[in-house]
């Protein structure tokens, strides 16, 4: 049995455990998004009708409360853009021989449903990813609403995966002896306490998986936990007896705009990023760290560092997993080396309505290997890929999350009154890649190799961003004149950002020409290496610092650094209750 089924056994964990119609209190409790619900892929036979997938609303904008309940159709946008990019990610599915094994197998999660389908598009294979409709997901971006007798709702991008459909503030007092239910108290604005409203909510324990023999969470000792002091966001949902239920985690402490510590100049700042943000990990179990990273500037001030970074402001994550150690140690950790998990995301400072802190809102652009938990590869909100409590790695794995500022690549360009953005381009590029691993570009599985793997497959994002732009202004040389002579600043930006792509390259591709694949944005996605066994070791050893992710995450956070960016180092260690039996495994680097 795989992780997957296993975890189907607890109620908690099916959708269908939680009344659609709910009603919070609205100073203690918001919604997560303006729109909510369940993916439902359509049956064969509707395809053609529904032209995308069915969306049961849990949570409606303003206006469409009415809507709640119901089944609309959601599809994409009719833009050419949109149009071309769907399409561009759009495959027929026939599961290869591995597949077809892998699926049978049960050992991992395939998505099943799809085989034999024609020109599967992205919405379908994020609905028809699991063996059951139980994707819950909040829509982002554009949102066009059309009422009428079919109502649909039309999107520009992804929906983002979700856990739980409200988020509250609140600070544990105490368990309630011989249940799963826990006091707390929820944050005052006004006050700026804890002396809110007492409530009584439920933590349902969680499974222990099979593949890890470990639990992904616990209860245990968690109003004891250093970060109680500063509070949880918990989100969660409702049960059938009005309960909230804590379904995801989030320390406040760590969101939150105040460092613990700010390091000034790009030799320290990498120095601290390499040898101390992971250093004595064992030691620091329980605990996390945040820490501002300020690249050469002329003054120290620490104040002014972090009033640099207002509402709005993007940043792009770089996100990395260490292992599960201890007497419960995961099967992947059970030699000295550990290599651990990378991928990118976006880091959206917020003002947070409960709280008034200046906050990271986080998404994980996850490009992801079909696998035994039935983690999906596309876009992940935090409350999903690091704070479900039974699906997620807040309580059991070491996080390390560099939260990158960099002008060039984060800000925006003014190209013939369009603003044009490099990180725009990159997740828009995620988002195809993610699409393609859903469904192994056709053959219903994507397996990781030497040559391609998530580091190296995100990494091609980054590049095809930076091209994309470039392209764009090779096409108005003019423009360029034009910004040197009014426009310097912007003019500097773009310099910098070509310096930027120029010293990636050079780093990520040491070993002699640049990869053909990623000069012409050919995702090949993972693959064994019983598929042309030498080419792709040759292949995967001329990026070879992209094969290890902890090695990728601090090489490309140097370049940033050089360029002038200010990182965010967010360090988690198995945080909330307390579990004995595991201990944090820094990833490997050299």
């Amino acid at each position: 049995m795989n992780n997957y089924q296993f975890y189907q056994q607890a109620e908690f964990n099916h959708p269908d455990y939680y009344p659609i119609h709910q009603s919070v209190d609205a100073q203690w409790y918001r919604p997560i998004a303006d729109w909510m619900g369940r993916l439902i892929l359509p049956l064969r036979e509707e395809r053609t009708r529904v032209q995308g997938v069915w969306f049961e609303v849990h949570h409606a904008d303003l206006g469409y409360e009415a809507w709640v309940g119901q089944r609309v159709m959601l599809r994409w946008i009719e833009e050419p853009l949109v149009q071309r990019r769907v399409q561009a990610v759009t495959r027929d599915v026939r599961f290869s021989a591995d597949a077809e094994a892998s699926s049978q197998s049960g050992d991992t999660i395939h998505p099943d449903r799809l085989n034999h389908w024609p020109q599967v598009d992205p919405l379908e294979s994020l609905a028809g990813a699991h063996p059951q409709d139980d994707m819950r997901v909040m829509l982002t971006g554009r949102i066009q609403v059309e009422p009428g007798d079919c109502p649909v709702l039309r999107i520009a991008h992804q929906p983002v995966e979700i856990t739980g459909r409200y988020y509250g503030l609140v600070q544990f007092v105490a368990p309630l002896e011989g249940s799963d239910r826990f006091q707390v108290n929820h944050f005052n604005a006004a006050s700026r306490q804890f002396n809110g409203a007492s409530e009584v909510v439920r933590l349902p324990p969680v499974l222990k998986a099979p593949v890890y023999d470990s639990y992904a969470s616990t209860t245990q000792g968690l109003e004891q936990s250093p970060l109680n002091e500063t509070g949880w966001y918990i989100y969660g949902t409702k049960d059938q007896a009005g309960v909230f239920v804590v379904q995801a985690l989030a320390p406040r402490s760590l969101l939150r705009l105040q460092p613990d510590r700010v390091v000034f100049g790009a030799k320290a700042a990498y120095r601290y990023i390499r040898r101390e943000a992971w250093a004595k990990v064992a030691d620091q179990k329980g605990r996390i760290a945040s820490v501002l990273c300020v690249g050469d500037r002329t003054d120290q001030n620490s104040q002014a560092a972090i009033a640099e970074w207002q509402v709005g402001d993007r940043a792009l994550v770089l996100h990395i997993y260490g292992g599960i150690g201890g007497q419960q140690r995961e099967p992947g950790a059970k030699s000295p080396l550990y290599f651990g998990h990378f991928a990118y995301g976006l880091a959206t400072v917020i003002r947070d309505p409960l709280s008034q802190d200046l906050r990271f809102d986080i998404r994980y652009y996850q490009v992801y290997s079909h696998n035994t938990d039935g983690l999906t590869a596309g876009t992940l909100h935090w409350s999903r890929y690091l704070g479900d409590r039974q699906w997620g790695w807040l309580g059991n794995r070491p996080v390390c999350d560099l939260v990158v500022k960099c002008e060039p690549l984060t800000g925006a360009f003014n190209v013939n009154q369009q603003r044009r953005s490099p990180l725009t381009d990159m997740l828009t590029q995620l988002e195809g890649m993610t699409a393609r691993y859903r469904i192994g570009d056709g053959t219903g599985a994507t397996y990781v190799g030497p040559a391609n793997n998530c580091a190296q497959d995100s990494n091609q994002a980054l590049f095809a961003s930076i091209r994309s732009l470039e392209r764009a202004m090779a096409q108005h040389q003019s423009l360029l004149e034009t910004w040197q002579s009014t426009d310097p600043l912007q003019f500097q930006r773009y310099q910098q950002l070509l310096t930027l792509k120029a010293q990636l390259r050079r780093l990520l591709q040491p070993l002699g020409a640049p990869r053909a694949d990623w000069q012409a944005n050919e995702f090949n996605l993972g693959s064994t290496l019983e598929d042309q066994p030498l080419r792709n070791l040759w292949t995967g050893l001329g990026s070879w610092r992209t094969l290890l992710p902890r090695k990728a995450s601090d090489a490309i956070v140097r370049v940033f650094l050089q360029q002038g960016a200010t990182v965010w180092v967010l360090r988690t260690n198995q945080v909330g209750g307390y579990d004995p039996e595991i201990e944090p495994i820094a990833p490997i680097t050299l």
